[in-house]
């Protein structure tokens, strides 16, 4: 198993950063790859990612608990993906947003080296793509 966390500050309260990140019309212009995003049974989202590179696509599963600043997300039917992001408020309008992934099994980010990289180099994008949608309002 390998973990991956970034944090980044955020040039807005917690409650103005999570409406962006949770807003669905905007997934694809913070997180990586393509995301395509179904209503599902139970509530919650159905959401297809097709990875930056265009070699995979992986159906998942996305929730938000909003009373928490918290969206969670996963693959649909297998454990071996996971990952969240928690806004939390901090001092002089400003937020933090921590972005977590979680590979679990037999996957190449498990094993070190340039995949881990690329993961790490990916969060990193993520939280300044975020950062920019919120600062442009």
């Amino acid at each position: 198993m390998a973990e991956f966390e970034r944090e980044r500050e955020m040039p807005a309260p917690a409650e103005q950063v999570f409406a962006v990140a949770a807003d669905v019309d905007r997934l694809n212009r913070w997180l990586p790859g393509m995301i395509t995003v179904h209503p599902a049974e139970p509530p919650g989202l159905d959401v297809d990612v097709h990875d930056p590179d265009g070699d995979r696509e992986a159906p998942g599963v996305l929730g938000a608990r909003r009373d928490q600043l918290r969206l969670e997300w996963g693959r649909r039917g297998s454990g071996d993906y996971t990952g969240w992001l928690q806004v939390s408020s901090a001092e002089r309008g400003t937020s933090y947003a921590t972005l977590h992934l979680s590979f679990h099994g037999d996957q190449p980010a498990n094993h070190g080296g340039h995949p881990a990289e690329e993961v790490e180099r990916r969060l990193g994008e993520a939280l300044d793509q975020l950062a920019e949608l919120v600062a442009a309002g």
